[in-house]
């Protein structure tokens, strides 16, 4: 009996204690800004140039919105701008991907770089964020699967269309993600800016760094968790073994003083790839 109350008080503990973590990091509905503090010991966050807001208002101005459905069924959201007054044709789009706890809004400076450069954008909201149901994050790994549907939706509306996939942080994973998919041959290349090695590495090391816990037992009972209520697990979301086997052309980027994502998984990823790649180490 004492055995058998030991094993039901462990359980109801593991179970308790995953659905905490769940809810504190993968629910869509809880606000997440206390997880997204830098540490004290952080570089502040660069200020965005109030031109460069002024002129990506301006460019917000032209986006569409637009929805596809996921194969779970999820209405997806996004944000597509198609170049106006152009003195040419172009067939190259850049979808944007964005970040953990962000929306297609977040982008900036990046659309206006690429929308400057002469390509149409499409900027999702990845399920659970932004206008796009779902009630938990995916940390990149069924965003890929939303990914890909995003590319193959594009792809029946511009047949023609030349596609590079650039993705932050959350974003990024996803990407690289999307990337060991068997991809529309329209996708050219893809890029990925501090994006991590997987879900489980990265929930790991911010939950030493922000609240001193070690993965066991606490990431394990959130994985448990999040399998049962997201439908895949922390370890599934993985990175690295998607870079390994893509053959699209591969842009690492990462900062040297990131706090959130280590910038040494930039180079476990970079290492992992074996398709035409390049690297960028931001100061």
């Amino acid at each position: 009996k004492s055995l058998l109350a030991t094993s039901l008080t462990a359980g109801a503990a593991c179970l308790i204690t995953g659905t905490c973590l769940y809810h504190m990091a993968l629910d869509a509905h809880t606000d997440k800004s206390g997880l997204l503090k830098p540490s004290p010991h952080a570089n502040p966050v660069p200020q965005r140039h109030p031109l460069d807001l002024e002129k990506s208002k301006k460019l917000k101005e032209q986006y569409q919105d637009v929805e596809i459905l996921s194969f779970d069924h999820l209405k997806l959201h996004g944000y597509l701008c198609t170049q106006k007054g152009s003195s040419q044709d172009t067939d190259r789009w850049a979808i944007l991907v964005h970040g953990y706890d962000d929306s297609g809004l977040w982008f900036h400076e990046e659309a206006l770089a690429f929308y400057r450069q002469g390509f149409h954008l499409l900027l999702p909201d990845a399920r659970g964020h932004g206008k796009s149901q779902g009630t938990y994050v995916g940390m990149g790994w069924h965003d890929r699967l939303d990914i890909k549907e995003w590319i193959c939706w594009l792809v029946r509306q511009y047949p023609d269309s030349e596609i590079v996939l650039y993705g932050v942080s959350m974003g990024a994973a996803a990407v690289m993600m999307a990337a060991g998919e068997k991809l529309p041959s329209n996708v050219k290349a893809a890029v990925e800016d501090c994006g991590y090695t997987s879900a489980w590495s990265v929930l790991s090391y911010q939950m030493k760094s922000q609240f001193h816990l070690p993965a066991f037992p606490f990431l394990y009972c959130a994985d448990f968790v999040t399998r049962i209520r997201a439908g895949y697990g922390m370890k599934e979301a993985d990175a690295l073994k998607c870079v390994a086997g893509t053959r699209l052309p591969m842009f690492f980027i990462h900062g040297t003083e990131d706090r959130f994502v280590p910038f040494e998984m930039m180079k476990e990823l970079y290492d992992a790839c074996r398709s035409e790649k390049e690297c960028l180490a931001v100061a």
